[in-house]
């Protein structure tokens, strides 16, 4: 054993010696022979390529580059550089004057006398007229389409900005309009009135120190709006910390009459609109949006005229606007002297034009004078009732008529029609305009009678009992004052009864009551 590894140490070491002997023949066979030149002595370049560099400079004309000097390295021809060595100016050597004749630059200017010499006829040209630079107004399409575009990349404050300038364009029909309006009433409610929805101006921080008249006076918004806006009560107040939404004001209003409605803008956002009902309305000249508490109740008044909620079966004052309960809390949060109010009154018609009295030739013989009373017009409403000619079979609907008449020149504004009936009858159907049926009571909803026009009423009912019932109409109207009301009978006969048989063959037709109803002084005491 101990053999072994003796002759396998000796092999080790024998093939160790071998691999030195192999490197090193391999490195001298590599090593450059004393003849070759080192790095620093070989040429940078080769002298054949000298050789053909000058044969080909020899035929190619070279144009040599002319020398610019601006106006302020230009040297004037009577001076002369002085040597720098020699300090006596009459010992040093003159220099050649440099002429400022020729074309210059400015000095930062980069360009040579040809590209100075182009660019001056492009100075020289005619500026743009200002029709060319009068911005286009855009067509529906086109403004309707960037508003589509701005919803759908949700950048929807863009969108009510671009809703604001387009929605009210002379140019646009109503149909037209209306789409606008829809899209930017869906848009304002969440990025106008929702409290968590920061897309029209980023969240405000709330910081120590800070006090919410202070912000709200910072974007010309009421304090009750941000408060509205955020979902507030009057008693709460946002502490450090909190995000506050914010909007950037003036706010304006604009009542607008002939479209029944009032539009409300924030800046330059459109933010929706609000229905609104009229009674007996006078445009004040100059209006403000003023809350005021009477007696622990909050009224809201524009002027002289006052805002109030629309309730149903209670006839308004007059000069008043009429508005839902949750409108009314929101022109409540917009009470300010800040707020802007703009009218739009309803047109009047046009009078007819005035003709020429021809005056007639004077006659000798003289006739008597004639004077004509003038006639005024009539101011008031004209009702009448539409009855069954035939008796009335129990459990078989009858229809009772009202035609109310506008006899007066002007529009008829909140014409309010009732009709009661006693205990036994109730109305199951209203025709001829929106209303609502309650027990033993039919209430059609305000409406407006143009100047000499008239409407039907019609009212369905169901007889439930036999017997005689009464029915009485009621007619209330603001503008012109009038308050009208009468009673008629109904006489409901049995089915199996004889004189019911011998009613059953005969057509139903409303017979006009020829006779204007009048305020009776003793209401029937059957009426409910």
């Amino acid at each position: 054993m101990a053999v072994l590894r003796n002759l396998l140490i000796v092999g080790l070491l024998v093939c160790v010696a071998y691999n030195g002997y192999v490197i090193y023949r391999n490195q001298m066979a590599s090593s450059p022979t004393a003849d070759t030149k080192g790095p620093d002595e070989a040429p940078l370049f080769s002298e054949e390529a000298f050789t053909e560099l000058a044969e080909n400079r020899s035929q190619v004309t070279v144009q040599q580059v002319p020398t610019v000097l601006t106006a302020e390295q230009a040297t004037p021809k009577d001076e002369y550089v002085a040597n720098p060595v020699l300090e006596n100016r009459t010992a040093s050597l003159p220099v050649i004057p440099v002429s400022t004749s020729g074309p210059t630059t400015k000095p930062t200017s980069r360009f040579s006398t040809d590209t100075v010499a182009q660019e001056e006829p492009a100075a020289q040209q005619e500026a743009p007229s200002a029709e060319d630079i009068t911005p286009k107004i855009l067509s529906f399409d086109d403004a309707w389409a960037e508003i589509e575009a701005s919803e759908a990349a949700f950048t929807w404050a863009t969108a009510l900005s671009q809703i604001e300038r387009l929605a009210y364009r002379e140019d646009l029909t109503e149909a037209q309009r209306e789409q606008v309006l829809a899209k930017g009433d869906e848009l304002a409610k969440t990025v106008i009135f929702a409290p968590n929805k920061h897309l029209a101006k980023p969240a405000l921080t709330f910081l120590p120190g800070m006090n919410l008249e202070e912000v709200s006076a910072k974007h010309a918004i009421p304090e009750t709006f941000l408060r509205s806006i955020n979902h507030w009560a009057d008693d709460h107040n946002p502490t450090p910390g909190d995000s506050i939404k914010v909007l950037q004001g003036p706010i304006k209003l604009h009542v607008d009459l002939p479209s029944k409605s009032i539009r409300v803008a924030v800046g330059d956002l459109y933010a929706g609109r609000m229905a609104i009902g009229q009674h007996s309305i006078n445009i004040p000249e100059t209006a403000t949006l003023n809350a005021e508490i009477l007696d622990e109740v909050t009224k809201l008044s524009l002027g002289d005229v006052a805002v109030v909620i629309d309730t149903e079966n209670k006839v308004p004052e007059a000069n008043s606007l009429l508005v839902t309960a949750e409108d009314w809390k929101l022109l409540r949060s917009l009470a300010s002297e800040s707020v802007e109010v703009t009218w739009t009154d309803i047109a009047k018609p046009a009078a007819p034009p005035a003709i020429a009295a021809v005056e007639p030739p004077k006659q000798e013989m003289q006739t008597p004078a004639v004077t004509e009373e003038p006639q005024e017009p009539v101011d008031a409403l004209k009702m009448e009732i539409f009855t069954p000619s035939a008796v009335a079979i129990q459990g078989k609907p009858v229809k009772y008529g009202i035609e109310i008449t506008n006899l007066s020149d002007k529009p008829s504004d909140l014409v309010q029609a009732v009709v009661n009936l006693s205990e036994g009858i109730e109305p199951i159907q209203v025709e001829g305009h929106t209303g609502r049926i309650a027990p033993g009571q039919a209430m059609f909803d305000p409406l407006t009678i143009e100047a000499g026009k008239s409407i039907r009423l019609t009212v369905t009912i169901e007889t439930k009992e036999t017997g005689q019932f009464l029915i009485r109409p009621e007619l209330q109207c603001g503008r012109p004052e009038t308050r009208y009301a009468t009673e008629v009978q109904l006489r409901v006969a049995a089915a199996e009864s004889i004189s019911a048989e011998a009613e059953k063959n005969k057509v139903e037709t409303a017979q006009p009551k020829q006779s204007i109803a009048e305020i009776p002084q003793n209401p029937a005491r059957e009426i409910r």
